[in-house]
């Protein structure tokens, strides 16, 4: 056997390197824009149903930025010497910082959006309906003045009714009114089932999705603070929110506590009048 064939043998394949976690890390984040960029288009900023999907893209596709970002940061701990790789973690992890604070703002932002889709497709429906039993009440009253089956036809055809055929239009006047009333009884009873079925407007119904995504939210905005860095910064956005936290409980605990011993100063200083006033 030749001794190139034997070395090549020999020689396990180095799988595990900060080239390699550079490469996976780079594919992440294309599948993370390649969806986003598919929801994205076409762009309607006030319409309700686009910010829903699109807030549905981010999160169905943030794992694979956060996944991304996490193997960029093993490839940088793997090649420390590596300069490239050093700048492009720096600037992953700074823009982690607005994934992190957009997946905050998606919170509210989604429950808005949904409120305003269950409203505006409950009052659209509600429109439509509307309008078929407008348009309804002047087929009847066209069909009803009508003196002939000629102004029948030409009426329904202006209101874009139902389609009279030469046969119709053959019989009596009588007789052609009372089909076409049936007819429109017909279409009054299809208007009724649409609206009973109509469900009302019932924001609770859309709360185990809000809260199903809202949870997500939370949890990616925490992962990608873990792995963020602002410029300037030697700690993690998710370390400067613990200590920003820390701080504002002791504070609170500092207020309550001055508090309770301003009033049982007070408390003291009241019993020591009584007790003058008294002796």
């Amino acid at each position: 056997m030749p001794p190139s064939s034997e070395r090549s043998s020999g020689s396990p394949v180095q799988l595990v390197s900060a080239p390699g976690f550079s490469v996976v890390a780079l594919v992440l984040f294309v599948l993370f824009a390649t969806l986003v960029a598919g929801a994205l288009w076409p762009v309607q900023l006030l319409n309700p149903a686009w910010q829903l999907r699109l807030a549905g893209s981010l999160v169905n596709g943030a794992p694979f930025a956060l996944l991304g970002l996490a193997l960029l940061q093993i490839a940088v701990e793997l090649g420390p010497r590596d300069p490239v790789l050093q700048r492009r973690q720096r600037l992953c992890s700074q823009l982690a910082v607005i994934a992190a604070l957009g997946f905050l703002l998606l919170l509210p932002l989604q429950g808005v959006a949904g409120l305003q889709q269950s409203r505006s497709s409950t009052s659209a429906q509600s429109s439509r309906i509307s309008g078929a039993e407008r348009r309804l009440v002047a087929l009847r009253q066209a069909v009803a003045s009508a003196a002939s089956n000629e102004e029948i036809n030409q009426r329904l055809q202006r209101l874009q009714g139902p389609v009279l055929g030469p046969a119709d239009l053959a019989q009596p006047l009588p007789l052609l009114k009372a089909q076409v009333g049936a007819v429109l009884d017909q279409a009054q009873l299809q208007i009724a089932r649409e609206r009973q079925a109509t469900p009302p407007a019932d924001p609770w119904r859309l709360l185990p999705e809000l809260a199903r995504n809202g949870i997500a939210c939370l949890a990616l905005a925490l992962g990608f603070a873990a792995l963020a860095v602002r410029p300037g910064s030697d700690r993690s956005l998710l370390q400067e929110w613990q200590k920003g936290w820390s701080g504002l409980s002791r504070s609170l605990r500092k207020r309550r506590g001055s508090r309770g011993s301003a009033a049982s100063s007070n408390a003291e200083y009241f019993r020591q009048i009584r007790g003058e006033e008294q002796d």
